[in-house]
């Protein structure tokens, strides 16, 4: 296997200890699943396969946005430390669990499974895993057989299956993404990022002096996408250094109507809030080959790169 990112921080390839949890719907319990031999065994693959996985996308690692539309498979990563994360870092972080004993009780409630692995050298990876295709086997029950002999037969007890990969694996430093839609609901981001909308676009105002953007605040919690785009804004390290000039070119290109207050900020009318933000998300563009002046553009999907 190369070296990679994730066997950087896990050798996948020497696995000394591995259990298998759960986490319940509705009060967030977590426990650990009493596991054979064989169960650890596929355990262990599912996280190889995962890896291989990572491997097959021809995509370089990039760092996970959250106002991204994660159309196809892409190396996306997030370091643990990320306030979006915090529902992630805390499985890693779990510890010693109970034993859930009647598991046969509680599947239905089952919201996610989570492999966790210790390698040779004391390090831990956990892989995280949406329960939607465990529980649906469960609901196939009488209706799945075996071949025994040539001959098929039902099997009538309780089947559980385990996917083929994980949709995240978390190391101690960083956070590594397949499956960036199921992620998204493990890790609650779309309520935490709607619960610190109105304290991101304060940081906007409060850095961007010449924006004003109290009314998108009045409105941000109805707009989930522009409570995204608003996170995203906040993070840019550039932020302070926005320039009026810039922006005020951009909005004429994209129909976005400033009007100026009391104060010296400018104030879009609301139906323009979305395309400022993602002007200053940098979602929107105005590209000329022909000359004739050109079209203005609206990317939900980007991947920076490298002129050279």
């Amino acid at each position: 296997m190369k070296k990679t990112m994730i066997n950087q921080e896990f050798d996948v390839q020497n696995i000394q200890a591995v259990n298998l949890g759960v986490s319940l719907r509705g009060n967030a319990q977590r426990y650990f699943i009493p596991s054979d031999a064989g169960t650890k065994s596929a355990l262990k693959s599912i996280l190889s396969d995962t890896v291989n996985a990572f491997e097959g996308v021809a995509t370089a690692w990039e760092v996970y946005d959250i106002s991204e539309d994660y159309g196809s498979k892409r190396r996306i990563y997030s370091p643990r430390n990320n306030e979006y994360m915090t529902a992630l870092s805390e499985i890693f972080d779990v510890g010693g669990l109970p034993d859930l004993t009647n598991l046969n009780d509680h599947v239905s409630e089952i919201e996610f499974y989570f492999g966790e692995f210790t390698d040779n050298q004391g390090r831990k990876a956990v892989g995280i895993r949406k329960a939607t295709q465990l529980k649906a086997t469960l609901t196939a029950r009488n209706r799945l057989v075996r071949l025994v002999n040539d001959t098929v037969v039902l099997i009538e007890e309780d089947t559980l299956k385990l996917d083929p990969q994980y949709d995240v694996v978390v190391t101690d430093a960083n956070i590594f993404i397949l499956n960036p839609r199921n992620v998204e609901l493990v890790a609650q981001i779309t309520e935490h990022v709607a619960a610190t909308a109105t304290a991101k676009l304060q940081h906007i105002q409060d850095t961007v002096l010449f924006l004003d953007m109290t009314r998108i605040q009045a409105s941000i919690a109805r707009h989930p996408q522009m409570a995204r785009h608003a996170a995203s804004i906040a993070a840019n390290p550039n932020l302070a250094n926005f320039q009026q000039a810039r922006i005020e070119e951009m909005a004429v290109r994209h129909g976005i109507v400033f009007k100026t207050l009391a104060d010296g900020r400018l104030q879009c009318r609301v139906q323009d809030h979305a395309r400022l933000l993602e002007i200053l998300d940098a979602r929107r563009y105005h590209l000329d080959l022909a000359g004739n002046g050109g079209d203005p553009y609206r990317a939900t999907g980007r991947q920076k790169v490298s002129a050279k």
